[in-house]
Parts: structure tokens; C-alpha cells; sequence
């Protein structure tokens, strides 16, 4: 090894030359862990050995970018790394790692979800439900996530206002029978139960 250089756009990361030419770029965890220095005899294993380790800091520097926008649960992070082509044994460590240090939380994120799901989209329990589900979020976790997050009252005045919604919607019906069918359907495809969503329109024409 002839030289080990912080790199100028990233100071996380070094580049190694071997012979007076680069070779590849490692964290600088991994120089300092392994005591890479100028001067330092390396085999080709020892090389492949560096490089596979570097794909672990590689894998969670994405995945730490992937959770930068928005929290992500156990499938996504698995998702994520599965689309990165990273391999199996080294995601483990990813997610067993994010997991060690608290960043991957289904249950909180469950809450949250279900929370601004509901205030933004007006979306009824059902709907949060099955969201949640296709997220990797467990069936039991996701029902008691939406009952946690989401009080009856909110959820009745929710559905209130959505059925106000889908009559203004579908206001130049003229068919009544038709005007119910797509107001129910509206409302189902937004997670309300239909018993729900009966009582909910023969209130609002009280």
C-alpha cells in the first residue's frame, strides 16, 4: 500500500493505492479498525476481504439515506437492501445493526402512519389496516396501531365528512339508487365498514 487519502467529497471515506495507483475506496472506519497505513504489505484476499466489508457501510449509509425522507419498517429496509443487490449475510448485519441502534421501530412507525394517514387522506380504519399490512406491518399490529392512533370520535367525525364528500361528489346523479351505490362504494374504497357507512348517510339526510 502506498498511500490512504481522505476523500475531498466525502470525508467518510478514504481511497487506497497500492503501487502508486488506486485501488478502491474504504470507510474510514475500516482504515482505522484495520490499521491501514502507507507501507502496509496487502494480499488479494486481504483486498477482497477490505472491499466486502466496505459494502456493509455502503448498504447502511443507503438504507440511513432511505429512512431520510420519511421512517421505514423491517420489510422496506429488507426491500431496500434486496434492490441494492446486497448480499444476505451483510443485510443481516444492516438491519440487525439499525435495529441495535433504534432507527427501525414497526410498532411506532405502525402509529404514525396511521395517524397522518387518517388527518391527511381521511382514509377509515380499514384502509389504514391494509396499508400497514402491505408494508410488512403485522395484521394484529396493524389493528391495534389504527385503534391506538385513530379514537372512535375522530373516525366517526372522519367518515362524516367523507360522506359529506362523496355526496357533493356524485351530486348530479339524478338515479338515487345509483347515487348510493357509488357514495357506499367511495366510502369502502377509503377503509369505512359498510354498516358504518349506512348509518353515517341516513344520518346526514336526518
Amino acid at each position: 500500500m502506498t498511500a490512504v487519502q481522505v476523500q475531498k467529497k466525502d470525508q467518510d471515506r478514504c481511497s487506497v493505492f497500492v503501487n502508486g495507483k488506486f485501488a478502491f475506496g474504504l470507510h474510514t472506519n475500516i482504515v482505522a479498525d484495520k490499521g491501514l497505513r502507507k507501507g502496509l504489505n496487502l494480499t488479494e484476499e486481504d483486498c477482497r476481504t477490505l472491499i466486502r466489508e466496505d459494502v456493509y457501510y455502503k448498504a447502511m449509509k443507503r438504507c440511513l439515506d432511505f429512512m431520510a425522507y420519511r421512517p421505514r419498517t423491517q420489510k422496506e429496509i429488507q426491500q431496500r437492501l434486496e434492490a441494492l443487490q446486497v448480499p444476505e449475510d451483510i443485510g443481516q448485519r444492516v438491519t440487525d445493526r439499525m435495529d441495535e441502534l433504534g432507527y427501525v421501530d414497526d410498532e411506532c412507525f405502525a402509529k404514525q402512519w396511521a395517524a397522518s394517514r387518517q388527518r391527511s387522506k381521511g382514509f377509515g380504519p380499514r384502509r389504514l389496516e391494509m396499508e400497514l399490512i402491505r408494508k410488512g406491518i403485522s395484521s394484529s399490529m396493524a389493528k391495534k396501531a389504527v385503534q391506538e392512533a385513530c379514537s372512535e370520535d375522530e373516525m366517526a367525525n372522519q367518515l362524516r365528512a367523507q360522506v359529506a364528500k362523496a355526496q357533493h361528489k356524485y351530486r348530479h346523479e339524478g338515479d338515487e339508487q345509483k347515487k348510493t351505490q357509488k357514495m357506499i362504494g367511495f366510502l369502502a374504497r377509503r377503509g369505512f365498514e359498510i354498516g358504518a357507512i349506512r348509518d353515517a348517510m341516513q344520518q346526514s339526510e336526518a
